[in-house]
């Protein structure tokens, strides 16, 4: 069983490398790149004149990518809604086409998906689509580059970022795996998935230390018999090799302190571990060291491996309630716990705002809690701020609505609701939120008929979002 899955996670890759191709065909496509500015579609003719040649090149396929992007510019809202409905046929379509299994077959189901993706890139339908036939084919290389594009337009798609997670992991690059598995652990701390992610990273980077991927008998290069035992009964147990690596990590803190990236890898396992109270001791030793001090990463690690901690315990004492043998101590020190997160919360996002004025994510973060506390002026000036990152424009562009639907300016609200709903074009959960506010504040001003309309909106999509049914139900009740 051990051998087994050391022998799969060091299979060789079946993508071609560009320095491999025919020399021409190289220097081709460094002119074509190099013209990529001025004349994006033709690189892309040169991409997809190689990529018929060498269809496992991800390296073409990636400039290809970025060719597509810079000719399709902002895009065109009906022109990407087109697009997604192509893609919607092209997905089921495909369906039953990759249940074949051969080559062929995922084949043209790749060469299809570009032909789509060269009208409108911005389609994730399609690039989950093209990722599903390249993982037919073990390209890990080209669907790791699929759902990384989707994530450049699609950030906070949780379910996307895990499956680029695992991608890197079978393309075996766990360092690119253990960033995407820390990403969505800090948008969402107790993500199983992507703990998950970073346990499967840390041991293949412990395999390739050892260095597992050469031919021969594995228990040779291990070092020990202690080594080969914990091996053959743990390595199905990641959580085991973690602590291994752990103690190896420690040790080589010892010899080598001034070495951040030590400090980041010993974080990133014990995040693994959920022993967020020993990681911000490290983490807090990497921010003493020369390279550590000014490091904003760092600092963002600390804080939300103290709010970690933090949830672990209230969790912890939640579930002893739940299972009703709590005392009243414990009681009073979830209370306490509650109000101690909430405060730490509140005065590190005051204070990267005040040390960080131009990091609007960090204005996002405060104006959220600012509304959460009922500060709603602080929260719109916040949120006015924050918006101009395209990376939380949407979500402060919400939070704008909220607030002035909480303050009872529910025309403020549909002004600021109306447009973040028109620069969403894919129906994901964000939108729905959006237009469930947006109705919401329909109602407020007794607009029955507009409201309607916008949870219709997302009845027709989801009919069980939210209490959007009852909505609808209840309507045309009333007209019955």
């Amino acid at each position: 069983m051990a051998e087994e899955k050391i022998e799969n996670a060091a299979a060789e890759p079946k993508e071609e490398e560009l320095k491999n191709l025919d020399p021409r065909l190289i220097k081709q496509l460094e002119s074509a790149e190099k013209t990529i500015d001025q004349n994006p579609q033709y690189t892309i003719d040169v991409c997809r004149t190689i990529l018929a040649r060498h269809p496992s090149c991800v390296e073409v396929r990636k400039i290809m990518r970025v060719a597509q992007f810079k000719k399709f510019g902002k895009g065109n809202p009906v022109a990407k809604m087109a697009a997604k409905v192509q893609g919607l046929v092209f997905a089921a379509k495909s369906a039953s086409a990759l249940k074949k299994g051969d080559e062929e077959a995922a084949l043209k189901v790749i060469n299809e998906a570009e032909d789509l993706l060269c009208v409108c890139p911005e389609n994730s339908i399609v690039l989950k689509t093209l990722a599903a036939a390249a993982a037919k084919l073990e390209y890990w290389g080209t669907a790791s580059s699929c759902y990384k594009a989707i994530s450049e337009f699609e950030p906070n798609n949780l379910a996307n970022l895990v499956a680029l997670g695992n991608a890197y992991l079978k393309d075996l690059k766990p360092d690119e795996a253990i960033q995407i598995g820390d990403l969505i652990l800090r948008k969402n701390p107790g993500n199983g998935e992507a703990q998950a992610i970073m346990r499967s990273a840390s041991v293949i980077k412990t395999m390739e230390k050892g260095k597992w991927e050469e031919k021969g008998d594995f228990k040779e290069k291990l070092k020990s018999k202690e080594e080969t035992s914990e091996l053959e009964t743990g390595i199905v147990n990641d959580d085991e090799a973690l602590r291994r690596m752990i103690e190896k990590l420690k040790a080589q803190i010892e010899t080598d302190p001034e070495n951040v990236n030590l400090y980041r890898e010993i974080c990133s396992n014990l995040r693994s571990l959920k022993r967020y109270s020993e990681a911000v001791e490290y983490v807090r030793k990497a921010r003493e060291q020369p390279l550590g001090r000014g490091d904003t990463t760092l600092e963002k690690m600390e804080h939300d491996f103290i709010i970690a901690d933090m949830n672990q315990r209230i969790d912890a004492i939640e579930k002893i309630i739940s299972e009703g043998n709590a005392t009243d101590e414990q009681k009073a020190e979830l209370e306490k716990l509650r109000i101690d997160e909430r405060k730490y919360k509140l005065e590190n996002a005051k204070m990267m705002v005040e040390k960080y004025p131009n990091d609007f994510n960090s204005r996002y973060v405060l104006g959220q809690l600012m509304l959460e506390e009922g500060n709603l002026d602080e929260a719109i000036m916040q949120f006015q701020l924050s918006q101009r990152n395209p990376k939380v424009r949407s979500q402060s562009l919400l939070g704008l609505g909220e607030a002035f639907l909480q303050g009872g300016k529910y025309d403020l609200a549909v002004e600021q609701l109306v447009i973040a709903k028109k620069e969403l074009p894919i129906m994901n959960d964000a939108k729905k939120e959006i237009i469930y506010q947006l109705a919401n504040a329909y109602e407020k001003m007794k607009k029955p008929e507009e409201a309607f309309r916008e949870y219709k909106e997302i009845y027709s999509s989801d009919i069980s979002f939210k209490d959007v049914a009852e909505k609808i139900n209840a309507y045309y009740a009333s007209k019955a």
